[in-house]
């Protein structure tokens, strides 16, 4: 027959065996948790139709100059929104571009490129771009 004496320290081992347990299995869990979680899509191209017709191409346009006011924004203003937003810039030739692959939770596949040019100061002159949208429906 066992004493208290001698199950005590194997009641603390299983304890400090199933508490690592646990915690591999949390940290586990996180990671394909974060892996299967897709990255958020910009607001630019948030909730536009594919990219099938022309009139779907103005629509991007417009929601270009509507947040982008050439001759009121300011480059640098427009720089650091788009990278925050997750597109790459490249100051210097005055593009952003961003694409995104199908993944297991978005079967989309996403891009869209921005181009822009600078007046006499530091504000927006102009600004276009186009954007692609792509979902299999098989």
């Amino acid at each position: 027959m066992s004493t208290s004496a001698e199950r005590s320290p194997l009641r603390g081992r299983n304890l400090i065996i199933a508490a690592a347990l646990i915690a591999l299995f949390a940290a586990f869990g996180a990671r394909i948790w974060r892996f299967a979680a897709s990255p958020g899509v910009p607001a630019l191209i948030e909730g536009l139709p594919e990219s099938k017709t022309e009139a779907d191409q103005k629509l991007f346009q417009a929601r270009l100059t509507q947040r982008y006011h050439p001759g009121s924004t300011e480059v640098e203003d427009l720089i650091n929104e788009l990278r925050s937003d997750g597109f790459t810039v490249d100051a210097d030739k005055d593009v952003a571009t961003y694409e995104r692959q199908a993944d297991i939770s978005d079967k989309c596949r996403r891009s869209a490129n921005i181009q822009w040019s600078r007046g006499e100061g530091d504000e927006l002159a102009t600004i276009t771009g186009g954007y692609y949208l792509h979902c299999p429906q098989h």
